[in-house]
């Protein structure tokens, strides 16, 4: 009896609950088989799903390297025919036609319901299935934030929504794949820092403005357009357009334009452990205390940056400093710019009404980013010099 898959037979039973099926481990062997179900439909849509094995019997996918050579979109949020995702490889660089993204990302994903394809220029795409019913919320509020409207908010950093594709039962959102979090680049100079964390607090707000809760920032879930492996990737994030994205709504509240703030409250355990707030219960939240949402979201991004920032360090102690220049951004900025870890300490205070709105950090963080001497914010085309250097040249300002 041939096997028939979407639309000439329904998913399994065993199936049905797809977004759960890596959390228990009597399942997480059949995370595969629900792309396998919708991929000749996913395909006739232009879809062609990424495998990756490691044997021989099952081949992995073929790399296409057709979308290695379009240039990286101009506006990164919402990108054109013919236009790369990612920043990859300088055109100078031969190894741009044998190698590129596919090199390092393998296609592995981390959740049973999202997946890598090509689209039909050959771009790595991530495709994420959401139950129309379970699903609903974070559907209808990734379709509000990429709204024409909504679209052409220059402070808008929702990961794009380049196609929907609807079934009976599931939605399939089609997004670009963009292989990096926000955890994974070094930054070249100070000026780099601030224009990472200004995104991710300009992103924040422009949720919190229109009446959306992320409620599980986390470092894999804020997105950069880059791919680790580019040459000069050390090079300022503001020069080369690099940008930030929030991505998996999935946590997301959203409530009625225009309503008070104060009254956007929630209960219950949610987000990533590691950057929760401490109002946010641990354990048996049954009977937890309602806790006010918009700080949690403060909260968990100040944790996040603060945790990139030690990440770097503990990188740059291990491996060296980027093209072993002698002197690192993070240095320059922990010993001359105190301010930009007094700030994410403020995000972190664990009284939730002493933390800023992302608002008003966002403001913080630019007059702050606005008062830095040049010779501190941007590093000169060779690197900082020794961190004396920098010292001697500070004191005579």
């Amino acid at each position: 009896m041939p096997v028939l898959f979407y639309p000439d037979a329904p998913l399994p039973p065993h199936l049905e609950y797809w977004e759960g099926l890596d959390l228990d481990n009597n399942t997480a062997h059949l995370v595969d088989e629900p792309w396998r179900y919708f991929e000749p439909f996913l395909a006739s849509r232009g879809y062609t799903l990424c495998w990756k094995y490691y044997s021989r019997e099952k081949p992995e996918t073929p790399i296409r390297p057709r979308a290695l050579k379009y240039p990286v979109a101009q506006d990164p949020f919402r990108p054109r025919s013919r236009e790369g995702f990612v920043h990859l490889f300088d055109n100078t660089d031969q190894s741009a036609n044998q190698t590129g993204i596919h090199q390092t990302t393998g296609w592995l994903t981390q959740c049973a319901s999202l997946k890598m394809a090509y689209d039909a220029q050959d771009r790595v795409c991530a495709l994420k299935a959401l139950h129309n019913s379970r699903s609903r919320a974070e559907i209808d509020i990734i379709t509000f934030l990429n709204s024409p409207k909504m679209r052409a908010c220059a402070d808008n950093h929702t990961i794009p929504l380049l196609d929907k594709v609807v079934t009976e039962e599931w939605t399939f959102i089609v997004m670009p794949y963009w292989p990096r979090s926000v955890q994974t680049c070094i930054p070249w100079e100070v000026e780099d820092y601030f224009n990472r964390l200004a995104q991710a607090l300009e992103g924040l707000a422009f949720m919190h403005r229109h009446g959306i809760v992320h409620r599980d920032i986390s470092i894999g879930n804020m997105l950069l357009n880059v791919h680790y492996g580019v040459p000069g990737v050390y090079s300022s994030f503001a020069r080369r357009n690099i940008a930030l994205a929030y991505i998996d709504l999935g946590c997301a509240c959203r409530f009625p334009a225009g309503s008070d703030p104060a009254t956007w409250v929630g209960t219950g355990y949610w987000g990533t452990m590691d950057h929760a707030a401490p109002e946010i219960p641990r354990g048996d939240s049954r009977h937890s205390q309602p806790y006010h949402l918009p700080p949690v979201d403060v909260y968990a991004l100040g944790s996040v940056f603060t945790r990139a920032l030690s990440w770097e360090q503990i990188y740059c102690k291990t491996f060296g400093n980027p093209d072993g220049l002698p002197t690192a951004a993070h240095q320059v900025l922990r010993e001359f710019v105190p301010g930009y870890v007094a700030l994410l300490e403020r995000m972190k205070d664990p009284d939730p009404t002493r933390r800023p709105t992302a608002f008003m950090a966002l403001q913080e963080c630019n007059a702050l980013r606005d008062t830095l001497d040049p010779s501190i914010r941007f590093a000169p085309p060779g690197g900082y010099p020794e961190i004396c250097h920098l010292r001697q040249r500070s004191s005579q300002l």
